[in-house]
């Protein structure tokens, strides 16, 4: 395996739950030494990954190792001069500080960047913030569940009106805003430590749910102006031949609309070559005859099974998917081929699969997915090579400063 582009590099994380956690992982794949410090208690999210399944624990807990593989875990209680003490040492000699606490937690403990940036003038402050640093919400306790889903209009309006004109929000996938969140923090980190070879100094950036979210949903903020007028949510009729169809299997396919020479080629793949002709599907005229559209699409597709469909659009050329559920994924024979999921196995011997690392680089490949360790399993090596003694560190340990897993 090849050497990581951010050997050498420290990372420092504060932080709990997904956000901060996935980019913290994202800079461990690249190469990066990461130190995660966890509260006495550990990251809440261990607790929610155990949760979500019966067959969870805290020897099998993927829900919490998938943004968690790869970083060194130290558990100190900052709330003791002595716990805080090792965090500072930490912080000499790191490049990159990732957190996603709240602003308002940050100052108490002394950890804002106001706090930092001078005792540490080439550190890479990175912070993930719920919904911006100014205005009524910016202390608002954040989730992208309520910052990135439902502020940006994506629960409500994503809905799909019903023929009696009935509809129910979406509900938010977990973890999703988050995602896109730390890949974004990642992507800032990577460039201000780029900048910091020129400048020789550090910098201050974030990563926003609630403006992720805002950036995400562009398109259909900047349609629902006044002077646009598009309107959501709609009817699935509204979107005329492109969208969900079900199939004569009961399983469904999507496609877009692509490009507008595809058209003429949807129509014939649904038996009707006759419209292409047909001055009411031009498409000046989808809009307006969407309707008709739509029912000759939704009657059509409901001759064949979905891999008919699927099958036709590879031999065409046309953007046809099957709507695969979530558990189908683990078993899609594109995501094994290009290694986008993995088999890892927990300290308790069972074997699961899970999404692979998304670093794609011709230059080096990240390591596999490992289950993280238990609460404080890096305290001693970490406080050791702190210039600790063993003698301090039993005192620290002893104190409730440092914790270490049984």
């Amino acid at each position: 395996m090849n050497q990581g582009p951010l050997s050498g590099i420290k990372v420092v994380e504060l932080s709990v739950y997904v956000a901060a956690p996935v980019c913290a992982r994202m800079l461990a794949d690249m190469g990066a030494e990461v130190i995660k410090i966890e509260a006495p208690m550990g990251d809440g999210w261990r607790g929610a990954g155990i949760g979500y399944l019966p067959r969870f624990n805290k020897d099998e807990n993927p829900i919490f190792d998938i943004y968690n593989s790869g970083k060194k875990h130290v558990s100190l209680n900052l709330k003791t001069p002595e716990g805080m003490e090792a965090f500072l040492k930490l912080l000499e000699d790191a490049d990159v500080f990732v957190t996603n606490l709240r602003s308002s937690a940050l100052k108490r403990l002394g950890l804002s960047y106001e706090d930092l940036k001078e005792k540490y003038p080439s550190l890479i402050y990175a912070a993930v913030l719920g919904f911006g640093k100014k205005g009524p919400d910016a202390d608002m306790p954040a989730y992208d569940t309520t910052a990135f889903w439902p502020r940006s209009g994506f629960l409500r309006d994503m809905a799909t009106i019903t023929e009696d004109g009935s509809y129910a929000p979406v509900t938010a996938p977990s973890s999703v805003g988050d995602t896109a969140t730390g890949y974004l923090l990642m992507g800032e980190i990577c460039a201000a430590l780029y900048r910091r070879t020129v400048t020789g100094t550090g910098d201050f950036v974030t990563s926003t749910l609630f403006h992720n979210g805002v950036f995400c949903m562009g398109t259909m903020i900047i349609m629902t102006q006044e002077p646009f007028g598009r309107e959501y949510p709609s009817k699935r009729i509204d979107h005329g031949f492109t969208g969900s169809f079900e199939c004569a299997d009961g399983e469904w396919i999507y496609f877009p609309s692509g490009m507008p020479k595809d058209f003429p080629e949807f129509l014939t793949m649904i038996g009707h070559p006759e419209l292409i002709d047909d001055p009411r599907f031009v498409p000046a005229k989808h809009w307006e005859n969407r309707k008709e559209l739509h029912k000759y699409f939704r009657e059509g597709i409901l001759k064949q099974p979905h891999d008919y469909w699927v099958r036709y659009g590879r031999e065409h050329g046309l953007p046809i998917a099957h709507m695969a559920h979530f558990r189908d994924v683990s078993k899609d024979p594109q995501a094994w081929e290009n290694g986008y999921l993995e088999r890892v196995e927990f300290r308790n011997g069972n074997v699961d699969v899970m999404p692979a690392s998304p670093i794609e680089m011709e230059s080096f490949t990240p390591p596999p997915t490992k289950p993280a360790p238990a609460v404080g399993a890096d305290t001693v090596e970490i406080l050791s090579s702190l210039g600790y003694t063993d003698e301090e560190i039993k005192g620290m340990i002893a104190s409730g400063a440092a914790i270490v897993s049984e």
